[in-house]
């Protein structure tokens, strides 16, 4: 019988569990997560970063998604890396404000990091080998799947762009940044949208044979569905998949793989991966229901498809933005 979960986890338990799970102390780990899938966390989304910072130790980096895509093209935004709320939900967002933290200048794709590594982390150009994601996977480094598919893993998208699919360009988009005096600049950001007609992306499809493989460490982190699979894992399958097929990542009869470990359940906010369906930590009553495969999905416009979860999209004036947090 599987143990009972607790009513509520704490830090300690975080630390545990991510410690059976094999994150590894001293390593570079990049997380996709939600919230609510761990279940009721004593202290939130700082409680989950203290436990990760804690298990990978002071010589370990702490990299998170601080993506703003949902907002990013709304004619009020500025870009403002020390104010502009990440909206890829309340664990990623606490990344973001943590005091140590460092943020990379992306209209769409910043992430947050925190550790030695993360000023060379985010001081890099997206979606280049030198790009965050990039760098995660030639430094050796791990994702983590924190309650959330692989649909989530922006790892994937990376290898598209790396391995030259057909159906993504290349190019530029142009957006204000707020300055630290206040003031605003022009910040450019390189992209890689899909091209018209793509039918969108499926990476659980790739992160299925990933888990088939054995090479993905899957446990139970609270109520949360976690995998830990090396950057160099997710790169090496990404290329023989594609090598094979060249529409490795595409959606087949426009619906995404069903992944065969846990439970996924769908919110508004995006798919999340449990042990228990009825331990979702809810804070309102939000319908939740047995994921589709062939559920929409809201679109990441460089991304070519939604990956993430736990999004809002708030109003928006010219001032340093702030979005609400899960």
């Amino acid at each position: 019988m599987a143990e009972a979960l607790p009513a509520t986890i704490d830090r300690a338990a975080l630390v545990h569990a991510l410690a059976a799970l094999g994150v590894p102390r001293g390593g570079l780990v990049m997380v996709h997560s939600s919230l609510r899938s761990l279940g009721a966390v004593d202290g939130g989304a700082n409680t989950v970063v203290a436990a990760l910072l804690e298990s990978l130790g002071p010589e370990g980096t702490l990299v998170a998604p601080a993506f703003t895509y949902p907002v990013a093209k709304h004619p009020g935004f500025a870009f403002d890396p020390a104010n502009t709320p990440s909206c890829m939900g309340a664990i990623s967002d606490a990344v973001r404000r943590h005091p140590a933290a460092r943020r990379s200048l992306h209209l769409n794709h910043s992430v947050a990091a925190i550790g030695p590594l993360a000023a060379a982390l985010t001081t890099a150009q997206a979606w280049t080998t030198e790009s965050p994601i990039g760098q995660v996977i030639g430094r050796a480094g791990h994702f983590l799947l924190l309650g959330v598919p692989y649909q989530n893993l922006t790892a994937m998208h990376f290898m598209e762009v790396a391995l030259g699919v057909p159906y993504r360009t290349s190019g530029s988009m142009s957006g204000r940044l707020r300055l630290p005096d206040g003031s605003l600049g022009e910040l450019v950001s390189h992209v890689t949208p899909s091209r018209s007609g793509h039918v969108g992306s499926d990476y659980n499809r790739i992160g299925q044979a990933l888990d088939d493989a054995g090479v993905v460490a899957i446990g139970a982190v609270g109520n949360a569905l976690a995998r830990l699979v090396a950057g160099s894992e997710v790169r090496d399958a990404c290329a023989a998949y594609y090598a094979r097929d060249p529409l490795a990542f595409v959606r087949k009869n426009g619906a995404l793989t069903r992944l065969t470990r846990g439970h996924a359940v769908d919110t508004a906010r995006g798919t999340l991966c449990v042990v228990d369906p009825a331990r979702i930590y809810v804070p309102t009553l939000t319908p939740l229901r047995q994921a589709s495969a062939l559920e929409p999905r809201q679109t990441d416009p460089d991304g070519g498809q939604s990956a993430h979860n736990e999004t809002r999209t708030p109003t928006h004036d010219s001032s340093p933005q702030r979005l609400g947090r899960d």
